[in-house]
């Protein structure tokens, strides 16, 4: 053979060497740590809510991989963070009424974000409380139970990942959802949600776990950083995304048996000084202050254009609640007081009974044509 042609082997069989070699002297100080600290029997903290809400995260929340927090099990929270005392059952979910009572039926899961869990509402006057009083009434039947999945903080990420769970699903499933999704944010759900698998893939390692500790440490005094602000409006979810986790979450509901029902978010409460104090509490410019205002209604609109693209029943609340008085059906801003919520109760107990019968004629009909 050429001596010219054994070069290019010669060449390539010495930068693989050279490759080698330099990822053994990259893996082998991980893996001594790694080792080191197994031996020892270090372990780390529990990490996972400092890739959920760091630097800040509610006691009254567990972390999870793919939602990021849910509700501990087994709950009777009196302290104030979400401006009322608050019970969940042995799944993590608020109850209300008569939740314990043995033989219910699952009738209806209210999936949502702080609006629907009830936030400033007590437990019994939230709508799934009342939604579920209607239905007995308009039934009969004692045992219907509406489950309340409602979460501060969820988005229709969440709700996406609530209709593609492999849990048991109510036969009519209603979501509201779209504040969170615009409110603004230093880096958007999408990205949280990948930060948050890699991260929990890391806390598989002890190495990277101490790594991942000694970069996320608390300051030693306890105090904790200002929060984050973003050099421009960025929603959480963009429109384009929001859309297609709407799509994803009907499907999902659909392909597990669950008739969906979208809810039109109510509108907004603007009051005098909103801008002002809004940007006080969250520490955020004006411009996105008024972006996130301008964007409710761009959510609410593309609420109404998935369902209709898609089918699905849609409850337009915001001409009721303005019809009604806005400001006066709102705890806050954002949320629905006990009024508001009794007024989406009432407006969606109709069309939620006529699914549940459409559900219970095609599961008639599907057992009699066997």
């Amino acid at each position: 053979m050429p001596r010219d042609a054994r070069a290019p082997a010669r060449l390539s069989g010495s930068r693989l060497r050279s490759l080698v070699r330099f990822s053994i002297a990259l893996a082998l100080p991980w893996i001594l740590l790694e080792v080191g600290l197994r031996v020892t029997g270090w372990q780390p903290p529990d990490m996972r809510p400092r890739v959920a809400l760091f630097p800040r995260f509610p006691a009254f929340y567990e972390p999870n991989r793919e939602l990021g927090w849910v509700l501990k099990p087994n709950l009777d929270w009196q302290s104030m963070e979400v401006a009322i005392p608050f019970r969940t059952d042995a799944d993590g979910h608020r109850i209300h009424g008569d939740a314990a009572r043995p033989g219910a039926t699952l009738a209806v899961d209210a999936i949502g974000d702080s609006s629907t869990f009830g936030f400033g509402v007590p437990e019994n006057d939230t709508y799934p409380a009342r939604l579920e009083r209607l239905l007995r009434e308009a039934t009969g039947d004692a045992s219907l139970r509406v489950r309340n999945l409602g979460v501060p903080g969820y988005t229709s990420y969440e709700a996406r990942s609530l209709a593609e769970r492999d849990t048991p699903h109510a036969p009519v499933s209603v979501v509201m959802v779209g504040f969170n999704d615009h409110f603004p944010a230093t880096r958007t759900r999408f990205a949280g949600l990948w930060i948050r698998r890699a991260a929990y893939a890391c806390f598989r390692s002890r190495a990277c776990a101490l790594l991942f500790e000694r970069a996320t440490r608390p300051p030693a005094d306890g105090t904790l950083p200002p929060p984050r602000v973003a050099s421009h409006y960025m929603p959480d979810v963009a429109p384009d995304e929001y859309q297609q986790q709407l799509v994803r979450t009907i499907r999902a509901l659909r392909a597990a048996g669950s008739e969906p029902i979208l809810l039109v978010y109510p509108s907004i409460a603007l009051t005098e000084g909103l801008r002002e104090g809004i940007a006080d509490f969250w520490k955020q410019p004006l411009d996105q202050v008024d972006a996130n205002l301008a964007a409710h209604t761009v959510y609410q609109q593309l609420t109404r254009e998935v369902g209709e693209r898609e089918g699905v029943r849609v409850i337009d609340l915001p001409p009721l609640f303005d019809a009604a008085g806005n400001l006066r059906l709102h705890f806050d801003w954002v949320h629905p007081n006990a009024e508001g919520q009794a007024l989406i109760a009432e407006t969606i107990a109709g069309p939620v009974r006529d699914a549940l019968l459409s559900v219970q004629a095609r599961s008639a009909s599907n057992t009699g044509g066997r």
